[in-house]
């Protein structure tokens, strides 16, 4: 008997479709756009502690993005192919400046990508000249955390359903402006989304210009695994974010700590691979934060306000996919650190990660 698409591919004929569908929205993109040398990217919030220094030296009140043709230098430097920068980096939206900015990234042969803050979706005016400004900058890729953490900003499912209905409106309106502007469109995994509710959502959606931008550990701040978030996100893949995590049980529940490359658990080789096989063309953007570890307090009762009742069988789960790989040893904090030991500290996650990337996976 004929295999169908799904008994030979591991996905639904829905999810089958929606690649092929998304494939050649990128082909077409392609044409327009600069070619990358390479897909090794690194993303803006790698450069946390960079971007407060410069936001304390300015005396500025809130913190300083990187601009957008130092920050284009700096991933360069870090021995980038591209980087992923927010659209506030770029402090002008003439026309000579984003040609200078596109002439730069031609010139060092690197890709770019944006992302978007989410007010940019409450006026449809602003979302068009986002889209117009990246399309002049060579841009074809646009992505967005739609805001929010689940278990710290959400009490109570009907507040997660609000949520969850406001995304879905504004996607939809927001859906004629990727077309139009032959954008692809990537909605994160960000501490909000479980896997199986973002999927819900694109399908719902149903356009080729909007997928997922695959963040490879988020998930596990909502006790998921990530080979299996990233196995269910894959077919809607636009874009993604390469990191590493470890984790450690604590009395609450687990601490999680970005790490660099290769020291966490995360198998990093086999999540690419997924992605690869779904979006042959998809970048990976080092989105390393040097910070404290995080405490995921699943044992407490607040954790689960949102989700309405505790989920024995995920937390079940989760200790045994990812808590039997718990480490026992405490984690490094940069709390307490002079600002020269932080940066010193940032820059050499960043460094320990790229020297991963390229000489272990292969970027």
């Amino acid at each position: 008997m004929k295999a169908s698409v799904s008994d030979r591919t591991g996905c639904t004929r829905r999810e089958f479709c929606y690649s092929m569908s998304t494939l050649l929205v990128s082909q077409t993109v392609k044409v327009r756009e600069v070619g990358p040398q390479g897909t090794f990217g690194i993303a803006s919030d790698s450069f946390q502690i960079r971007a407060r220094q410069i936001a304390q030296a300015s005396g500025a009140e809130v913190n300083a993005a990187i601009p957008a043709e130092k920050f284009v230098d700096l991933c360069k430097s870090f021995g980038a192919d591209g980087c992923l920068m927010n659209l506030v980096q770029l402090t002008s939206r003439d026309s000579a400046y984003l040609r200078q900015i596109r002439q730069s990234l031609e010139d060092k042969g690197m890709f770019l990508e944006l992302s978007l803050d989410p007010q940019l979706f409450e006026d449809p005016s602003l979302l068009s000249s986002a889209a117009a400004t990246a399309r002049d900058l060579g841009v074809s890729r646009l992505q967005l955390a739609t805001g929010g953490r689940r278990t710290e900003d959400f009490s109570d499912p009907g507040q997660w359903q609000e949520f969850l209905k406001h995304w879905q409106q504004r996607l939809q309106q927001a859906e004629p402006v990727f077309k139009q502007s032959k954008l692809q469109f990537g909605v994160e995994n960000h501490q909000d989304w479980l896997a199986d509710e973002l999927v819900e959502l694109l399908q719902k959606l149903g356009s080729p210009h909007i997928g997922a931008t695959v963040d490879f550990s988020n998930n596990l701040a909502l006790l998921e695994d990530p080979l299996e978030a990233v196995q269910k996100l894959a077919p809607y893949a636009v874009s993604s974010h390469l990191k590493d995590a470890a984790v450690s049980e604590v009395e609450e529940g687990c601490m999680i700590a970005d790490v660099p490359l290769g020291q966490g658990i995360l198998p990093l080789a086999r999540l690419m691979e997924l992605l690869r096989r779904a979006k042959s063309d998809i970048h990976f953007c080092l989105d390393m934060a040097t910070r404290d570890p995080v405490k995921i307090p699943f044992r407490d009762d607040s954790f689960w306000g949102a989700f309405g009742k505790r989920d024995t069988s995920r937390i079940d789960k989760f200790k045994s996919t990812i808590l039997s790989r718990a480490t026992t040893r405490s984690f490094p904090k940069i709390s307490g650190m002079n600002s020269p030991q932080m940066r010193a500290v940032e820059d050499d996650n960043i460094r320990r990660s790229v020297a991963y990337a390229k000489r272990t996976l292969g970027l």
